[in-house]
């Protein structure tokens, strides 16, 4: 791993790989607490991986010590030639600009020379400051401003919204006979979209399926909840014209980790009418919040939400480094 930089105060910091699960407990324990408090997402299960990796010795990136107290860590994470930054956090006290951009700084180096390694990619929510484009190693950061979105109370979302169904379109629950032709929607839907150059599976069928099999198969973006996730079939051969994600994140908490609508049925209401049939589905099933992450420029989107009663929680960026020819 390349060499961080040099200590800032009475701060330094070290290689993760140096670290053990239990060395970071207390502060995962404090993310933990904060999420649930601000986000109303329950961490427990990303810290419980965190820990796993740190033991394994398998997990990349720093860890910020104050006088060989841990305060801080931010790790990244090696997947067929990309490095996917994950968490950053810092203690409350030290939670400034110039220490959060050193941390990020030194992990996003040390990813960007990881043997293997063409592309860089994350989603800094949990920054105080806004991060800007600048250079790596003479290439390009490129950083897209995004938003958190949520909405607080899902009680009658029936009789707030309307129910539309468009014309040859029929909705139902999700199944996993759905991953393959709802890979191909997103592969389609996300051609020269804003998001696929934030996430880079979107632009094949194969990523596109990953990303699937991930959100479904996996508890990265919480609990999977087939009966919240709404697909859009069109036609006797039932083909995919949209498909709307949801995940339990906490007790009471749901997100909407995809919304996805193909391009020949926009326009029509359709994702209007998934995402009214997901949160109904989510407050029948013990929700009283659910949230989601949009990219900011995505105006027509963003307006859904609002009419849906989201707001803006948390203004984020995502970041993408590639090596020059990417």
């Amino acid at each position: 791993m390349a060499a961080a930089g040099a200590p800032i105060g009475d701060l330094s910091i070290v290689d993760l790989r140096e670290m053990r699960g239990e060395d970071l407990g207390y502060l995962l324990e404090q993310q933990n607490l904060e999420w649930r408090q601000r986000l109303y997402w329950d961490f427990a299960p990303t810290a419980s991986i965190i820990r796993r990796f740190l033991d394994a010795r398998n997990l990349h990136g720093y860890a910020v010590l104050e006088r060989g107290r841990p305060v801080g860590y931010c790790y990244f994470i090696y997947e067929d030639g990309k490095a996917l930054v994950g968490d950053l956090y810092l203690e409350k006290e030290f939670r400034e600009p110039a220490w959060e951009r050193w941390l990020l700084e030194n992990t996003v180096k040390a990813a960007a020379v990881y043997p293997g390694v063409r592309r860089v990619e994350g989603q800094a929510l949990g920054l105080s400051y806004e991060l800007q484009d600048h250079a790596l190693y003479a290439r390009p950061v490129t950083v897209i401003p995004r938003l958190f979105m949520m909405r607080v109370g899902l009680d009658g979302i029936e009789d707030q919204i309307p129910g539309h169904t468009p014309d040859g379109l029929r909705f139902g629950h999700w199944d996993d006979s759905d991953i393959e032709p709802a890979a191909q929607l997103i592969s389609g839907a996300y051609a020269r979209h804003i998001d696929s150059l934030i996430n880079d599976q979107y632009r094949t069928v194969a990523g596109a399926r990953r990303f699937l099999v991930n959100t479904t198969q996996h508890t990265g973006c919480g609990v999977f909840l087939r009966r919240a996730s709404v697909v859009a079939r069109r036609g006797i051969f039932r083909s995919v014209a949209g498909v709307c994600l949801a995940s339990r994140v906490d007790d009471s908490a749901g997100h909407v980790t995809q919304i996805c609508v193909s391009p020949q049925h926009r326009s029509q209401g359709v994702g209007r009418e998934m995402l009214r049939r997901t949160l109904t589905s989510l407050a029948r099933q013990g929700c009283d919040v659910a949230s989601l992450t949009v990219t900011a420029s995505n105006k027509p989107a963003v307006t859904l939400y609002e009419k849906f009663g989201f707001t803006i929680l948390r203004r984020f960026s995502a970041f993408i480094w590639e090596r020059d020819g990417e």
